[in-house]
C-alpha cells in the first residue's frame, strides 16, 4: 500500500534527504505496530559526531532512542523537535512532517 507523504517548507529547509527518510522509515516501523498514536514525536540532539533521535508517541505511551555515530554535523542547527501527524480521510490517510511552529 502507497502511503502519501508531505512534509513542510520547514523541514524542506532545515532538515536533510537523509534525515528525513530516517524519520520516515522510523514512522513506517511504527505503524506495522497494533496501536499507534496519530502524532509522532521526534527529538534531536546532535553530539560532536553522534546524532540522537528520541521518537515518541503519547496513546499508546511508546519512546524509542537511536544513536547514529559518525554523524557529520551539517552547518545549520538541526531541528529540536519534529512532528509527524497521521490525517485520516474518509477513504486513504496521509502524514504531514513538520516543525512544532508550523503545527
Amino acid at each position: 500500500m502507497k502511503i502519501n507523504r508531505y512534509i513542510t517548507r520547514g523541514i524542506s529547509e532545515q532538515l536533510s534527504l537523509d534525515l528525513q527518510i530516517l524519520l520516515w522509515n522510523m514512522v513506517k516501523e511504527r505503524e506495522n505496530q497494533p496501536q499507534t498514536d496519530y502524532l509522532h514525536i521526534f527529538r534531536l540532539q546532535e553530539d560532536n559526531n553522534m546524532l540522537s533521535v528520541t521518537h515518541e508517541q503519547e496513546q499508546p505511551a511508546y519512546k524509542l532512542e537511536y544513536h547514529y555515530t559518525n554523524y557529520v554535523k551539517n552547518q545549520n542547527a538541526l531541528p529540536k523537535k519534529i512532528y509527524v501527524i497521521r490525517e485520516d480521510d474518509v477513504d486513504a490517510f496521509y502524514y504531514v512532517m513538520l516543525l512544532p511552529e508550523e503545527y
